[in-house]
């Protein structure tokens, strides 16, 4: 090597060794309190990042660590507490959108240590491997010893996975696995629990399209076949929208109410007020997701232009959106696919002729669908006993992503119950009832029918009695039902059998009907 190359690396290493000794820090990423969380991964202000990212950091002399990631800053939302691991995975749903995060570390001595605010931003064109994202929304129990857990799988573009069963999850209780047979686990749709989709129907009738010699019979004609095609638990709003947006009808599950006010559907003036129909329509609901309360809504909007009005901005459309989900449908030259994009979160479609717009409308209806089927009620009998709390984790099997729904539960008041089915227990009246009262054509009662004791998952079979009428809700297990007194049933006692047939377990109910 060149004498003076050697004299010149010589002379650098002594300066830095120099400038170590005398204190100042050779390495500018590692700050002077390394118990503060430093060096993120993704780097802070990283772009074109793809959805799923593995948040990581360095720090020293920390107990556990609490991770914030949010759309908006400062960042709430917690997606990780009490870790003990220097990363997390997350799926940054959408395209060009920026999050930020930040971690706190508790450290051995008791003190609270935060992060800077980091953040990063998706690629346009993000593409996301396949995956399941587990995300939990509540863990509650129910005597004996029954713990329920409440959530939703989707993929990495935030779409419905649907087709999952018990088969396909995993479960553990503070780190031991829970047998999904022998806790009699078992999973529950929408359509056995409260449930409701909204869903606004957002029609573009500007002279643009009404001028064209069919499209607003295409249009029509479209929107009612979405109308064809609503699932159970689904309410829809019309509206149509030119320089104002108008609402036709209010959300209803009525089918031919709405096909009617579709047909009265008329020409619209020459502006477009795009920007103020998304705001206007994403201000009709609310969504709520609570164990006994569902409703999650979404705007499906068609146009075949821009914003022509400018009375509203995109931004001021994109902030009223936030969470909300929104499809967006465009026709024609004159769009702006890109804006399109941004409003449409939930899917962007672009069509050359209106004669495929009945088909985006049936493949946006299928996305609703699997979306509001993605819920999961999953419950099963818990071994724990005393008054401790425990910690759930639920994963899905061969997940190529690690995506887990965490949750805590007390298993205080939980008993061992002898071996039998029990009907509608509780901590204050454990062994259930098995004598109800039914009025002749009155309200029903609602039987929830639990084995205890069993080696198998319960199947139940009611009895029959031709003065009662029993609604199975439950269709896969039976375990739910809701039984009437005929409206010619004679006044006195009638008693019927349930059967749990995979366990041999038997239980008489008795009827008192009165007139």
């Amino acid at each position: 090597m060149n004498r003076q190359i050697l004299w010149v690396l010589l002379i650098l290493s002594l300066f830095f060794l120099s400038c170590s000794l005398d204190g100042d820090v050779v390495d500018p990423t590692i700050p002077d309190d390394t118990t503060i969380p430093y060096s993120p991964s993704p780097a802070n202000g990283a772009t074109d990042r793809e959805s799923y990212q593995r948040l990581s950091w360095e720090c020293t002399d920390a107990f556990s660590y609490t991770i914030y990631f949010d759309k908006a800053t400062p960042p709430a939302r917690i997606i990780k507490s009490n870790s003990v691991e220097k990363f997390t995975d997350v799926i940054a749903a959408g395209n060009g959108v920026t999050y930020y995060w930040q971690v706190v570390a508790k450290a051995n001595d008791g003190t609270n240590k935060e992060s800077p605010i980091w953040h990063f931003t998706t690629s346009f064109t993000a593409s996301s491997e396949p995956g399941y994202v587990l995300t939990p929304y509540s863990v509650t129990t129910e005597e004996p010893t029954i713990v329920k857990m409440l959530f939703q799988v989707t993929d990495l573009e935030n779409k419905g996975i649907d087709n999952l069963t018990i088969n396909d999850f995993e479960i553990s209780e503070d780190g031991y696995d829970v047998s999904v047979y022998e806790s009699n686990m078992k999973i529950t749709k929408r359509l056995n629990n409260p449930y409701l989709i909204k869903t606004v129907l957002m029609l573009d009738n500007s002279t643009s399209i009404s001028d064209e010699s069919n499209n607003l019979q295409l249009l029509k004609d479209a929107a009612k076949s979405f109308v064809d095609n609503m699932a159970s638990q689904q309410e829809v709003a019309l509206y149509k929208f030119s320089s104002d947006p108008e609402k036709l009808l209010d959300f209803t599950s009525d089918e031919n109410g709405l096909k009617n006010a579709i047909d009265n559907i008329d020409r619209g003036f020459a502006s477009t007020n795009l920007y103020g129909a998304v705001i206007e329509g994403v201000s009709q609901w609310e969504d709520k997701i609570e164990p006994d309360d569902i409703i999650q809504g979404s705007l499906v909007l068609f146009t075949d232009g821009n914003d022509t009005q400018g009375s509203k901005t995109l931004n001021e459309a994109l902030d009223a959106i936030g969470e909300k989900s929104v499809y967006t449908v465009g026709l024609g030259s004159e769009i702006e696919p890109e804006i399109l994009a941004l409003i449409g979160n939930q899917g962007a479609y672009t069509i050359t002729e209106m004669s495929e717009l009945n088909q985006i409308f049936l493949q946006i209806q299928q996305d609703i669908d699997a979306y509001a089927n993605s819920f999961y009620w999953m419950e099963y009998s818990s071994p724990k006993r005393g008054n401790n709390d425990h910690i759930i984790y639920l994963t899905a099997k061969d997940n190529p992503i690690y995506s887990v729904a965490e949750g805590t539960f007390s298993s205080a008041g939980f008993y061992d119950p002898n071996p039998g089915i029990y009907l509608n227990s509780s901590f204050l009246n454990q062994v259930g009832d098995s004598i109800f009262t039914l009025v002749a054509g009155g309200d029903p009662v609602e039987l929830n029918a639990n084995s205890y004791g069993g080696v198998k998952a319960p199947i139940y079979s009611w009895g029959t009695d031709p003065s009662l009428t029993i609604n199975e809700l439950d269709s896969l297990v039976n375990s739910n039902v809701k039984i009437y007194a005929n409206s010619t049933a004679s006044a006195g006692k009638v008693t019927i059998n349930v059967d749990d047939t995979e366990n041999g377990f038997s239980k008489t109910i008795e009827f008192n009907i009165r007139r």
